[in-house]
This record gives C-alpha cells, sequence and structure tokens, in this order.
C-alpha cells in the first residue's frame, strides 16, 4: 500500500503495521474525519479523535484495553463521539492539551504537554505541541515514524489558521518540531483525508511560507 494509506466516508478501516504496533484509520462523519486506535500486541490501545459514528469506534476498538482517548484539537467535528465513546470505555483516560481540554464536552483526566512521553500499559507514545490551527493542538508519535498530526499538517499545507500570525506560528512549528527533526520517510497521518510522508511534502515549505496557507 502507498504512503497515502486511503480510505473515505463508508469505507472499511486501513491497518498500517509499525513494527510491533498497528493504526487503525477510520474515516468516519461527512467531512471524511480520521479516527485512529493504536494498540499493541497485547491489546493496548487509544484512540485518538473521537470524531462522530461512535458505534463504529466502538467496534475497531471492541475487545481492546482501551488506556485513553485523546483528542488532537477541539474543533467540532472531531470531538462529536467523545462523550458517547467515553461511556463505552469509562475506564480510559481523557488526554488534550490544557488549552484543548477546556472545551471538551467531557472533562480531561490529563493534561499532555510538548514532548512528553506516556505510556499506555505496555503502548508508549510521544506527544508534540502544535499550535495555530488553536491555541494548542498535539500530534502523536508512533514509534519515532508515524506521526498522527490533527488539523495542523496535510498533504500540501498546514493547517487554516485564522491570521497570518497564527499561520507562522503553525508553520514555524511544524518546520521545527516535525521536519527538522524526523526524516523524510517518516508518515504523516492527518486528521482528514489521505496520508503522507515528509519527503514527500518537504519541498513544498517555501511555498507554503510564501503564499501563508
Amino acid at each position: 500500500m502507498s504512503s497515502t494509506y486511503h480510505t473515505g466516508p463508508g469505507l472499511p478501516p486501513v491497518t498500517i503495521d509499525v513494527g510491533t504496533t498497528r493504526i487503525t484509520k477510520l474515516s468516519v462523519g461527512d467531512m471524511d474525519n480520521n479516527v485512529y486506535l493504536i494498540e499493541n500486541q497485547l491489546g493496548d490501545a487509544v484512540i485518538v479523535d473521537a470524531a462522530a459514528e461512535p458505534d463504529r469506534i466502538a467496534e475497531i476498538a471492541s475487545g481492546k484495553n482501551v488506556h485513553a482517548i485523546i483528542t488532537t484539537h477541539e474543533h467540532h467535528d472531531h470531538i462529536g463521539a467523545l462523550e458517547t465513546v467515553s461511556h463505552v470505555f469509562p475506564d480510559a483516560e481523557i488526554l488534550a492539551t490544557a488549552e484543548t481540554g477546556g472545551a471538551l464536552p467531557v472533562e480531561a483526566t490529563d493534561a499532555l504537554k510538548h514532548k512528553q512521553a506516556k505510556s499506555f500499559g505496555d503502548l508508549e507514545l510521544e506527544f508534540i505541541v502544535l499550535r495555530g490551527h488553536t491555541p494548542a493542538g498535539i500530534a502523536v508519535v508512533v514509534e519515532g515514524s508515524h506521526i498522527l498530526t490533527g488539523d495542523s499538517l496535510f498533504p500540501g499545507g498546514v493547517g487554516k489558521t485564522p491570521s497570518d500570525q497564527a499561520f507562522f506560528l503553525l508553520f514555524n512549528d511544524v518546520r521545527d518540531r516535525l521536519f527538522e527533526r524526523f526524516d523524510d520517510s517518516t508518515v504523516i497521518h492527518p486528521g482528514h483525508g489521505d496520508s503522507t510522508t515528509l519527503g514527500e511534502q518537504r519541498p513544498q515549505l517555501a511555498e507554503w511560507e510564501g503564499r501563508r496557507w
């Protein structure tokens, strides 16, 4: 399969094996929102962005030890199923940055911080804060080679921003915290649509900076 890992509304999820970790990518709702399940071989798992269609989210996570439901940012299309899914997995932590947590429909149990590593059973993930699309979105690093970026980075550009100031904040974070740290083979899984790699996007950085979107 190519690095796009294509799915879409009404299509079955795709699975991506990264070492001993598996990422399941599921498109939900009418905005092609991506929900991700990250799990290890022991069944330790987290859900990222409970956006819509809670029954389908519960189905891909059924039988797993869901330690947490992680929200990349607070926009309504990424949290529509959060409350329902949190009831399906009542022992799961509700995780986001402090800035995002205050806007969620359920109370966050902890605040994620930049460059924080956190263990979920035997599943370990790293978190990177990306500012600008929202005050403090979070990206999730899996096995050092796959990154779930929410709406901060897509094929073809960074996420939408409300001002030039916010654009440059986001652009600089994406450049400094992703492109300068990770190599070209790193796979980027955004909050909507197809995945890509840093190598495929790197030649476009100057164009993005010039056009300011």
